[in-house]
């Protein structure tokens, strides 16, 4: 239910936002009915690792034509239309061009790329400056954008709590209000 809820609170900012395709990468049939509930091409990952599976969305992108391509992770709740928005217009006028979004523990939540594959994909601790080290080394200019709502993934229990501490209508907290709500109506018996 959390993981559902969290990939449809950034499914709905990317639906409001002014990407054009989204493309959603997973192993659960779960996850690709959401995925077409909101439109979105969905891509089966057979058990690949996350940056191989973002290597292939990349690929296919690339191959329907995309220009650009912006990868976000499914556990980012609290981010905004605005946010992915702002990502895309900071790299308006430079070509080639990265940016990156970091995570409040140094990981990347966000990686633009225009054109695609100019660096690759490497998600997982500390990725953010690895991110940042493969594009000054290829010579790619690299952008920054920060933000609360993209530096919120949930990584952990405690990450949860930030979902309670930044006021906010997302799907996940309402499945967490939800979980505390039974929790409590368990201790009460």
């Amino acid at each position: 239910m959390l993981t559902s809820a969290m990939l449809s609170d950034v499914l709905n900012a990317l639906k409001d936002s002014i990407v054009d395709k989204v493309v959603v990468v997973g192993e659960d049939p779960q996850v690709q009915q959401l995925a077409e509930t909101f439109s979105a091409v969905y891509l089966c990952a057979n058990r690949v690792n996350l940056n191989s599976a973002i290597e292939k969305a990349t690929s296919f992108c690339v191959q329907k034509g995309a220009g650009a391509v912006l990868v976000l992770p499914a556990d980012i709740p609290l981010v905004k239309a605005k946010e992915i928005d702002r990502i895309i217009k900071l790299a308006k006028g430079v070509y080639p061009v990265v940016v990156l979004s970091p995570s409040k523990d140094c990981g990347t939540n966000a990686l633009y790329q225009s054109p695609p594959k100019l660096i690759p994909a490497c998600f997982g601790p500390k990725s953010f400056l690895a991110h940042i080290r493969s594009a000054y080394g290829r010579g790619v200019s690299a952008r920054l954008y920060s933000s609360t709502g993209l530096a919120a993934d949930i990584d952990s229990a405690e990450d949860l709590n930030i979902i309670f501490n930044i006021p906010n209508k997302t799907e996940c907290r309402k499945v967490l209000e939800r979980i505390a709500q039974d929790n409590q109506k368990q201790r009460n018996f």
